[in-house]
């Protein structure tokens, strides 16, 4: 899988009187991220194609990236110069993904130097943040946030008292009509329909014609979709469900819809405790706490 390292990055050098390496700033560019071979392997190319800042875990797969306990976790890596690395390349010419992506990278262009990290760790902080994508806010949607951030799905609001708590429910009212189509998006903002006036909006209304037959028997045809069992009202093909009109519960058995939803782990990478660049008797200091390398995303769908 591809994956997209989002980064504008400048970072400012500062020299030392002792013969120090000195580097006004390196830029780099947004660019992507490969895992070959079983090595993950990060890197960022500047803006000029010439020079890269790379990370290396060797034999590591990326699964921690994408698999933690908690909605926030932290990962840390000790850079050792062997199984876990951090390069700094200037090529003679410019360079592209596909050097990076090979068990035996190609002669050209060259390196013409490199420096490395001779410690500090390398932190990978990961937030997940799980949406039905159904057009609301999950803070709309009865999503109970802690005060760490994180939330509370066992506690969080479940109209239809499924599996899944409504920010994550595709059908929050479990009707059978997906919520992203009882709503409507204007400017980007949710409006709620509500078609009996009860006060429930029809995404969290079961009977949304207040006809006494619920929303998802009124599905005839019994495949699922209660949108496509229609009366003709004044020359308009109107959903039984919507219309009191036609109160007439179907007969056949009733398909389920399957809920999906998707999952999205942000993972800001950043080097801490001393990170340093050295080329033999030179270095590159880092007059800075915590250098961010990037943020580093992942997007998983999710069916169920």
């Amino acid at each position: 899988m591809r994956n997209i390292l989002f980064l504008v990055l400048t970072l400012l050098i500062f020299s030392c009187d002792d013969g120090d390496f000195i580097i006004e700033e390196f830029s780099f560019d947004s660019t992507e991220i490969d895992n070959a071979c079983g090595q993950l392997t990060l890197y960022k190319i500047s803006e000029t194609g010439t020079e890269a800042l790379i990370l290396e875990l060797n034999g590591n797969d990326g699964s921690f990236l994408s698999n933690i306990e908690n909605q926030v976790d932290t990962t840390r890596f000790t850079i050792n110069n062997t199984s876990v690395k951090v390069l700094y390349r200037i090529f003679d010419d410019k360079v592209s993904s596909d050097y990076f992506c090979q068990n035996i990278p190609p002669t050209t262009p060259q390196v013409t130097e490199e420096w490395y990290a001779r410690s500090g760790t390398i932190q990978v902080v990961t937030t997940l943040i799980e949406d039905d994508e159904d057009g609301i806010p999950f803070t709309d949607e009865g999503a109970v946030v802690l005060e760490d951030g994180t939330i509370d799905k066992a506690n969080s609001q479940n109209t239809d008292g499924d599996a899944f708590p409504d920010y994550l429910d595709l059908d929050d009212d479990g009707d059978n009509v997906p919520t992203s189509e009882e709503i409507d998006i204007v400017d980007g903002v949710p409006v709620f329909r509500d078609t009996d006036g009860d006060g429930i909006p029809n995404h969290l209304d079961p009977d949304d014609d207040n006809d006494g037959i619920l929303t998802i028997d009124e599905d005839l045809n019994g495949d699922g979709n209660p949108a496509n069992d229609t009366t003709i009202i004044d020359g308009v093909a109107v959903p039984n469900y919507l219309t009191s009109v036609t109160a007439v519960a179907g007969t056949n058995e009733i398909i389920k819809r399957k809920n999906s939803y998707k999952q999205i782990y942000t993972n800001v990478i950043s080097f801490v405790d001393g990170f340093q660049l050295e080329n033999g008797s030179e270095e590159i200091k880092y007059d800075v706490e915590e250098y961010i390398f990037g943020t580093y995303i992942i997007e998983n769908p999710v069916n169920e």
